[in-house]
């Protein structure tokens, strides 16, 4: 059985809890814990780079996010006509984002984590933006097809379709 949930939110950050809490309550059927988590941080961190990033500087805009939910998977699609993610962001290592020393609280880097933390919450993320529209969309699989594939899981490509 498949089951879908869409939002349309205003791009303000007060939303992004709301869409997270509601999400979170629809996967609590069917959906393990662990993947419940992990999508949930990668939808939290995907709607506040769109919030910040995307609608930086403007006054409105808004915010689709369509969730589709299987015995074994679950597949996001965030959509925004918000600035698109620039190519160089798209093409950093996520795996560099984390090179840094814990015990260095001043070196502690502020920002440039958000794909990072996206490619590591799903099995694959995909994005596109083409004629104004931006759209991100991440995979996650769960279920007994995913614990092997989960073992030897790599960081996802996060391709640039435009």
């Amino acid at each position: 059985m498949t089951r879908k949930i869409q939002f349309n939110v205003p791009a303000r950050l007060e939303e992004v809890r709301a869409v997270a809490e509601t999400l979170r309550a629809f996967m609590s059927e069917g959906v393990p814990a662990e993947a419940r988590d992990a999508i949930e941080l990668g939808i939290v961190e995907a709607l506040t780079n769109v919030v910040r990033h995307g609608y930086a500087g403007m006054q409105s805009g808004a915010i689709e996010l369509q969730f589709e939910q299987s015995a074994d998977a679950a597949i996001l699609e965030l959509i925004d006509t918000g600035i698109p993610i620039p190519a160089e962001n798209l093409q950093r290592d996520s795996a560099a984002a984390f090179d840094f020393d814990p015990d260095d609280v001043a070196a502690l880097p502020e920002h440039g984590m958000g794909l990072s933390l996206i490619r590591l919450s799903f099995d694959a993320v995909q994005y596109q933006s083409a004629e104004g529209i931006n759209r991100l969309t991440m995979a996650k699989r769960f279920g007994t097809s995913s614990t092997a594939a989960g073992s030897q899981r790599q960081e996802p490509p996060l391709d640039n379709k435009s």
